[in-house]
């Protein structure tokens, strides 16, 4: 069949940095209350369930309601309305907002073909709430996020919401730290936008290759400590969202330029290891599930699971449903990476 290809394709994108302690407070409870990555971060998982014990029986409630229903989602999603400069700005904000505008917010972004279910949603239309929880279905907690917000009194979960954030910037941050850092690697990577492509400069912020998307015209690059070495991606309207790790030279202070880019080394550390080198192998002959690399390397359930978060944390590996799949443009970046990193050219004979 003969196909003449007229669709646009979006060749490039903007790209932004956004840095805030309140993103990062954000993020940190979004990790305390994902206990099955606690053996993937770089604080052990006994460091973590200490800072848990730690805290005061109130803020122990909050996050047990966080985990139940995903509520630092929503606080993500409520801190990208507007520039915050501090805790006392966001809290104001929340009084401030009146209850349907807080419900659109607080819904997860699908696309824009969702827009209109996702207004209709936040006016208490049912049957656009079950429409997007329909259209999300696949997502490992959207749908039962979408009933949840649409079943809740909206003055409930802004209480819950200003609660969380108050008692985590108060026990747990040390914010004066946290802000210098993140600034620090803003600084850094905008030197290096300044002297490269927004294509690069993603790459090497977050560790995989992003291609341009024709509803796409900025990514926002947003430093983290807490969840270090993970990025977390999110979609918002015409705008695609990276909650990166910073980088070693940003966290420590450090001004050596030999120092190379922790994903870089998170990378070849993933690949330093003969179980997780099978795995990538049987991968990239099709898409497998835990059961079958279970069955077909004889290695337990447990193990072979650890090696699958490692990779995907190296964004090697990307997991849909119950599937695993080869990510290969992340492994071709790799490779120009740390080309890149040495300051090697290489002519590829044809």
């Amino acid at each position: 069949m003969n196909v003449l290809d007229t669709s646009f394709k979006r060749r490039s994108f903007e790209v932004e940095f956004k840095s805030s302690p309140l993103f990062e407070c954000a993020l940190g409870i979004a990790m305390i209350t994902y206990p099955k990555l606690h053996e993937q971060l770089e604080k052990t998982k006994a460091e973590l369930e200490q800072v848990r014990k730690s805290v005061s029986r109130e803020l122990q409630a909050e996050l047990a309601y966080c985990q139940q229903h995903n509520t630092w989602k929503m606080i993500l999603q409520l801190l990208h309305q507007q520039d915050f400069f501090s805790l006392q700005d966001f809290l104001d904000y929340l009084d401030e907002v009146n209850p349907q505008q807080f419900t659109y917010l607080v819904l997860p972004y699908l696309d824009e073909s969702q827009q209109a279910n996702r207004m209709r949603a936040s006016e208490g239309d049912q049957q656009a709430i079950r429409e997007m929880a329909a259209a999300c279905m696949d997502h490992v907690f959207f749908p039962q996020m979408i009933t949840f917000i649409a079943e809740t009194e909206t003055s409930k979960l802004i209480l819950h919401i200003k609660q969380l954030m108050e008692g985590w910037t108060h026990e747990v941050m040390k914010q004066e730290d946290v802000e210098q850092i993140l600034q620090r690697d803003v600084l850094e990577k905008q030197h290096r936008l300044a002297q490269s492509s927004p294509e690069k400069v993603v790459q090497w912020s977050t560790g995989s290759v992003y291609k341009p998307e024709v509803n796409v015209e900025r990514v926002l690059l947003i430093p983290h400590i807490i969840y270090r070495p993970w990025t977390i991606e999110a979609n918002l309207e015409r705008t695609k969202v990276f909650y990166y790790p910073v980088s070693d030279a940003s966290l420590h202070g450090m001004q050596d330029s030999t120092q190379p880019p922790a994903y870089l080394v998170q990378a070849y550390k993933a690949l330093a290891d003969e179980k997780r080198l099978r795995i990538l192998n049987l991968l990239s002959d099709s898409n497998r599930s835990l059961k079958e690399l279970t069955d077909i390397l004889d290695i337990g359930k447990t193990t072979i699971h650890h090696h699958l978060a490692i990779l995907r944390s190296a964004q090697m590996v990307h997991v849909t449903g119950a599937m695993y799949s080869l990510n290969k443009s992340a492994l071709v970046g790799y490779e120009a990476s740390l080309l890149e990193y040495l300051s090697v050219e290489v002519t590829r004979e044809k």
